[in-house]
Parts: C-alpha cells; structure tokens; sequence
C-alpha cells in the first residue's frame, strides 16, 4: 500500500471513530431533553417525511424495522413523535412529530447551522467538479465498507 492510501484509511479511520463517540455522546436539541444521534435523526426523517410509516422511516435511515420501532417507541415515550392512522387505511401506523418534536426538529437544524458553517463555507469554495469527487468518493468508500459486511 502506497503513502496516499495509508494516509486515506487513517484519516477515515479517525473520522469514524470521532462519529462513533459522537453518536454515543447525547445532545440537548429542544431544553431540558438529552437525545441521542439515533433519536435526533428519526426525528429529521420524520420531520421531512410527514405521515411516513414505519417501513419507510427504516428504509429512509438505511436500518432494521426493529431498530426503527425501538426508537419509534423511546421518542413516543418522550412526547416527541405521536401514532396515528389514515382514514382510508387503518392497519398502517403513521407518524408525525408532535409540538415538542417540532422545536427538536428545528434545534437539530440551528445545531447543524451554528456547528458546520465553516466546513459548508470550504465545501462552497470547490468547484462543482470537486464536490462531485468528494462526493463520489464517500459514496465509492461507503460501497466498499459495505462489502465487508457480506464477509
């Protein structure tokens, strides 16, 4: 393995272990409530995806219904989320968030802008030629990664 790759996979390596800890480390979106990376992002999904039901909320994160239900059912428990069915078809269960989830939703979103503005700026100052690259390169390397789990 030549120099740059070495380089790759420990600046990679150390990305992910820096998004490990944070997704184990809970973070005060809304006052008083501590939620976790799996919480926040069920509520961005459920946020964007309005009436979405559980199918399609694990299909939008990319995990097992299983874990979607759990956190589906940690975020109800917090007043953040609520149930309910459409009138035309009252064996799904929706989801929407609730005024609480709301105010999550949205400091998730004021986190992301106070946090990432100078990463963003730097992203803006490549061309769409660059951004592109990077952009196939995470997707090319997530391929890759995935491929290890099929071992």
């Amino acid at each position: 393995m030549d120099q740059f790759h070495i380089q790759v996979d420990l600046a990679l390596g150390r990305m992910f272990e820096i998004y490990n800890l944070l997704n184990k480390k809970p973070k005060e979106y809304v006052s008083g409530m501590l939620l976790y990376y799996s919480e926040i992002h069920m509520i961005e999904a459920i946020g964007r995806h309005q009436d979405s039901n559980l199918t399609e909320l694990a299909s939008i994160l990319n995990i097992t219904k299983g874990t979607a239900s759990k956190t589906i059912a940690k975020l109800g428990s917090k007043g953040l989320i609520c149930k309910f069915q459409r009138e035309d078809n009252k064996k799904e269960v929706h989801f929407r968030l609730t005024e609480l989830g709301q105010l999550a939703f949205e400091g998730h979103y004021r986190y992301h802008e106070s946090r990432s503005s100078d990463i963003d700026r730097d992203f803006d100052s490549y061309s769409p030629d660059e951004q592109k690259l990077i952009l196939h390169f995470i997707e090319r390397y997530t391929e890759e990664l995935s491929r290890y789990l099929e071992e």
